[in-house]
């Protein structure tokens, strides 16, 4: 029967700390490893399953009605994204052809493009108008806007039947206890929001489940959209230095 040396006692501190840490320390067999990995995979897989099983049941206890507007929503905005792709693409073959009279117009239809998004002058056009009366939060009113701007908006205006601010890229919305506060300025209840585009597609993005219409009502209040042919928006952001 064969004989278990026994280890030689440690020479210094340094290899005893060294031997009681290695003795405290877990060992894992190969098995134990193939088993964690195992444990971890069927974890993975478990919560992908349970994520999927989720938004399915979001989609199967939607209402119809409320499926045909986000798809007819979606439809609409692949329109507007393929529409704007072919205008920057005859764009460029205009100022590429090198018809001067083609660029100078492309570049003044530019220019008028961009003090529209700045807001930086008055804009008369074909759009609707908002009146909203009851509470409404910046939350609210921020997913608003962002329907219109989807909507293919050109020009918005939020006021009250006292002040008029213009809505440009950089505008900011809080809470206010008589109403909303637009970039610093509170606005008091009952509020318009004027907005010049395509009255057909802005209505609908108003009215989608979920909308300024859905939520204001939810809550007591109203809201009111009359398409117009003559939207006036006098306010404007003045430009820096001005």
């Amino acid at each position: 029967m064969g004989q278990h040396s026994s280890p030689r006692p440690a020479r210094t501190a340094a290899e005893a700390r060294f031997r009681l840490r290695r003795s405290l320390m877990p060992r894992m067999s190969g098995t134990q490893v193939t088993i964690t990995i195992l444990l971890v995979t069927l974890g993975f897989m478990t919560t992908a399953a349970i994520s999927g099983t989720g938004a399915n049941s979001l989609l199967a206890n939607a209402r119809q009605s409320d499926l045909v507007s986000v798809l007819d929503d979606l439809a609409q905005r692949e329109a507007r994204l393929q529409s704007e792709v072919t205008r920057l693409e005859n764009a460029r073959e205009t100022l590429l052809g090198g018809d001067q009279f083609q660029a100078l117009n492309e570049a003044k239809s530019r220019a008028q493009a961009l003090s529209l998004l700045a807001g930086s002058t008055s804009v008369v056009g074909p759009g609707v108008r908002v009146a909203i009366s009851g509470n409404i939060s910046s939350s609210t009113m921020l997913d608003a806007i962002q329907e219109l701007r989807d909507g293919g908006a050109t020009a918005i205006q939020v006021s009250d039947k006292d002040l008029a601010i213009r809505v440009v890229a950089n505008t900011w919305f809080a809470d206010s206890p008589d109403g909303v506060t637009v970039s610093g300025t509170a606005l008091k209840v009952p509020l318009e929001i004027l907005v010049v585009g395509d009255s057909s597609v802005l209505v609908p993005a108003l009215q989608i489940p979920g909308g300024l219409v859905d939520t204001i009502g939810s809550g007591g209040g109203n809201v009111s959209i009359t398409p117009t042919s003559d939207v006036e928006i006098n306010s404007v952001v003045p430009l820096p230095g001005n």
